[in-house]
């Protein structure tokens, strides 16, 4: 699709390759880097994206190699999200949703990223599209009209909600429990196929993240308690204007006490919804119209067993149930998190816009069309600005990382080594150190361990504020001055290996 090649090309010209990583990329990439110690692997995580890194982290320690790959990966993503859709929808309809999804500033920016929100938006997307084609050959099928392309549907339902599960498998559930609701619906879904793809799949993306529950959180409940009281507890909440304020950055809003800003540049978040249930509405009162006029019966232009309203329907119900979690039952918010959702409301939106095209009278088809294509030039231009500046928040953040690690070398922490500190995995990971938390959601490790770990190797303990730890008092004090004057507070550990100054 070249709606993906231009997506690709934008990252490439746009958001820099040489952007440091992150706080959550840093833990993601330890993982599987042989370079640097794994951060540590809180209960909410799952390994999926790190093993999508994986070649380039393997390959190389070049951060730039890292993110073309990621491109590379977020491109590829994408065709293959809306390639089950072309023959539901149409080539202009997938285009279209295609294009509006890849302009959101959120994908744009998490294109070249070790996140997991942008794959798992992938893999829903895709399992709803290979969900309805599989329902339509599935209802072909007892009318002997079988469409060849369409055998083994079902697998690729199976293997989207398998791969959106090895991504975040709380999203593989909502995705799953959507599904099987629309089986238990829809009477001509009623099948053991539907249910044994969208069951099968989420069991076999669960299954790293099942094993992992046993070995290291004593178990499936255990982990999810753990990881409930990592994300400060979940239980039912409201935080449709954390997310509205959130829009437009930061990143993650947390506590999420911020004014809203660029209101303006918010008006497609609140008019999404509603457009994407009036291509509901429309599509309810086309297919009603058309079997009017055939005496109750299905036209062919509504594909039997699989009408035109479900294929509307259905993206509408996955992104309802995938956001739920995000809007309902999580007390902070961040951009990232809906993005599963807008790529399934992106195909009504999509519809209900080529739908009001091809439906104007001719007279008034080049002014119908002449407002959609303005309306979508605003929104790119809108979210391009939106973008440049959140990228160029980032270069500044993450070069001051980048500093830091470079003073710790000079303050005397040479590999290996470790760092200590409720911020320090970012710094640790770049130093090339060992990331621990002695308090907190990653805590890790105990005073006692790190104290024998200090016999061997550089200790330190970081923070923002000064103030030595109880245990580290007698340690070494060291104050690492950055340009921002955000400095770092240091303590080292007595060590003969610790040989170097302050900066």
């Amino acid at each position: 699709m070249w709606v993906a090649v231009v997506f690709g090309v934008v990252q490439l010209l746009v958001v820099p390759l040489r952007l440091p990583l992150g706080w959550d990329e840093a833990v993601y990439v330890s993982q599987v880097s042989p370079r640097v110690p794994a951060a540590y692997f809180s209960a909410p995580r799952a390994r999926g994206i790190s093993w999508l890194a994986a070649p380039a982290v393997l390959l190389s320690a070049s951060v730039v190699v890292l993110r073309a790959w990621m491109v590379a990966l977020a491109t590829a993503g994408l065709v293959a999200a809306f390639w089950p859709w072309r023959r539901l929808v149409g080539e202009v309809v997938t285009a279209v949703a295609a294009a509006a999804f890849a302009g959101l500033w959120v994908v744009q920016f998490y294109a070249g990223e070790v996140m997991p929100n942008l794959y798992v938006a992938y893999g829903a997307t895709a399992a709803t599209g290979w969900f309805l084609r599989a329902a339509a050959a599935a209802a072909a099928t007892t009318t002997g009209a079988v469409r060849p392309a369409w055998r083994g549907a079902w697998a690729w339902v199976a293997a989207s909600v398998a791969f959106t599960a090895l991504m975040r498998p709380p999203d593989a559930a909502f995705l799953a429990l959507a599904l099987l609701t629309a089986v238990a619906m829809v009477p001509s879904w009623r099948r053991w196929r539907p249910a044994a793809a969208v069951v099968g799949g989420l069991a076999a993306g669960l299954v790293p993240w099942l094993a992992e529950a046993y070995t290291d959180f004593g178990g499936p409940v255990a982990r999810l308690r753990d990881g409930s009281g990592v994300q400060g507890g979940m239980g039912w909440t409201n935080t449709l204007g954390m997310h509205l304020r959130a829009l437009n950055g930061p990143l993650l809003c947390r506590p999420c006490h911020i004014p809203w800003d660029y209101p303006l540049l918010s008006l497609w978040w609140l008019a999404t919804p509603v457009v994407a249930v009036a291509s509901l509405i429309l599509a309810l009162a086309l297919t009603m119209r058309v079997r009017h006029r055939h005496g109750g019966r299905t036209a062919a232009a509504v594909r039997r067993g699989t009408p035109g309203v479900a294929v509307i329907a259905l993206p509408l119900a996955c992104a309802a149930a995938m956001s739920l979690q995000y809007l309902f039952l999580l007390d902070y918010a961040a951009p990232r998190f809906l993005i599963p959702a807008y790529a399934q409301l992106t195909i009504p939106v999509a519809a209900f816009a080529v739908t009001l095209l091809r439906g104007a009278r001719r007279r008034w088809r080049p002014v119908v069309a002449v407002v959609l294509g303005t309306a979508f030039a605003l929104h790119l231009t809108s979210q391009y600005l939106v973008l440049q500046r959140r990228v160029g928040d980032q270069v500044r953040l993450r070069a001051d990382t980048l500093q830091a690690a470079e003073r710790l070398h000079r303050a005397g922490l040479s590999r290996p080594c470790t760092l200590v500190g409720p911020e320090v995995v970012s710094v640790a990971f770049h130093a090339g150190c060992s990331s621990e938390a002695l308090t907190g959601n990653n805590t890790s490790t105990t005073v006692g361990e790190l104290l024998q770990r200090a016999r061997s190797e550089p200790v330190a303990t970081a923070a923002r504020v000064p103030g030595a730890p109880g245990f580290a008092r007698g340690w070494t004090p060291c104050v690492l001055r950055m340009p921002d004057g955000a400095d770092w507070y240091l303590y080292l550990a007595p060590s003969p290996r610790v040989t170097g100054r302050c900066g």
